[in-house]
């Protein structure tokens, strides 16, 4: 899990770079897909992160912090990275085994610690891929990878 942590990380940061490079009317530009534009794609991941750490955290689904954002593109990017790390510091220590109760759509559910970071990461793998299909879509050719396997990669090259 800690290495899926990292790579989560690692990829958001990735995505932050790449659009770090667009300008406002490109993040803002209205695409066909999920979420309606690149910046409200990148609001979705931070929103799902911020919400399942609530929830493991025992704090129930506590979004407020996104709900309420009014900052510029680049707090949004440095919000988002923020909440990636705060998953990397999570899993030192934490039972990943533990069950963590919670309603969704007037049903209980009692989901393991393990299991909801998964979420969490897949989740975020599958909006990233979003937002490269639409920089795709918008002529953006120069798109990092951020595969798992490009991020074991870069560690192996690293040591």
């Amino acid at each position: 899990m800690l290495h899926l942590a990292k790579h989560n990380a690692w990829a958001n940061d990735r995505i932050i770079q790449d659009c770090s490079k667009l300008d406002h009317e490109l993040l803002h530009q209205t695409i066909v897909s999920s979420f309606p534009s690149i910046i409200l794609t990148v609001r979705h991941i931070w929103f799902g992160q911020i919400g399942w750490l609530s929830r493991l955290k025992g704090r129930g689904w506590r979004t407020d912090e996104v709900d309420e954002f009014t900052g510029a593109e680049t707090e949004l990017f440095t919000a988002l990275m923020h909440s990636s790390n705060d998953y990397i510091r999570y899993i030192d220590g934490a039972d990943l085994d533990q069950h963590i109760d919670f309603m969704h759509q007037d049903r209980s559910y009692s989901i393991s610690a393990s299991d909801i970071l998964s979420t969490v990461f897949y989740h975020g793998s599958y909006h990233r891929g979003q937002i490269v299909t639409m920089m795709r879509q918008l002529e953006i050719s120069d798109i990092s990878q951020t595969d798992y396997i490009e991020w074991v990669r870069e560690q192996q090259r690293k040591s």
